[in-house]
């Protein structure tokens, strides 16, 4: 990903504030999905989070994932068709994963999380957001990025924004939408949702 390791430093106060997020789920089964080099995942694991999961498709990424911590558990799957059981996390993170992708992974990667959380447990969402609150200079800044990134990559996330981004991703019967914040010019989101049993 771009974010790794050129962005690590400007990332870090958003992997803060997912983790103090978290902290009331500490004793938790937390799962990051898509999660790259795992330096969410890392950072939980510092502060005392102990039942922690990271899955990246990515063989290089993963290798990075597994230096300096040995009690993170460490999955080199799909995120789209886990081996997981039904039910089996209380909280999935999908931090800067979902723009990337094209619009069928994207909606395959909600409904796995769905599929993968317990009743009533939660998906944590970081990811970027345009509208009117969004300053000029967080959408100049993140396109150029999303640029930089790669052709197909940038296609991916103009499709996301155009398409109003998670909003448009989430059904509103699966999941309940119970915290939100801003970060980074408002072009940043926190959005943590519960998860709504169909049955």
């Amino acid at each position: 990903k771009i974010y790794d390791p050129i962005f690590y430093l400007a990332l870090k106060p958003i992997r803060i504030a997912v983790m103090n997020e978290l902290l009331k789920y500490k004793e938790k089964v937390i799962l990051d999905l898509c999660c790259g080099t795992g330096n969410q995942i890392k950072l939980l694991s510092k502060h005392g989070f102990r039942n922690l999961y990271c899955l990246d498709i990515s063989d290089s990424m993963l290798e990075i994932a597994k230096r300096d911590d040995s009690t993170i558990k460490i999955y080199n799957e799909d995120a789209t068709k886990t081996s997981f059981d039904n039910a089996s996390f209380d909280v999935v993170i999908i931090s800067f994963a979902i723009h990337e992708k094209d619009r069928n992974t994207q909606q395959a990667l909600i409904n796995e999380s769905y599929r993968i959380i317990k009743k009533d447990g939660f998906m944590l969402v970081v990811d970027y957001v345009f509208d009117n609150k969004t300053t000029k200079f967080g959408r100049i800044v993140i396109s150029m990025i999303e640029r930089i990134a790669g052709r197909e990559h940038y296609i991916n996330f103009k499709s996301y924004i155009q398409n109003d981004g998670l909003l448009s991703l989430i059904e509103k019967n699966k999941f309940k939408l119970i915290k939100y914040n801003r970060m980074s010019f408002g072009v940043v989101t926190i959005s943590i949702y519960q998860k709504i049993p169909l049955f």
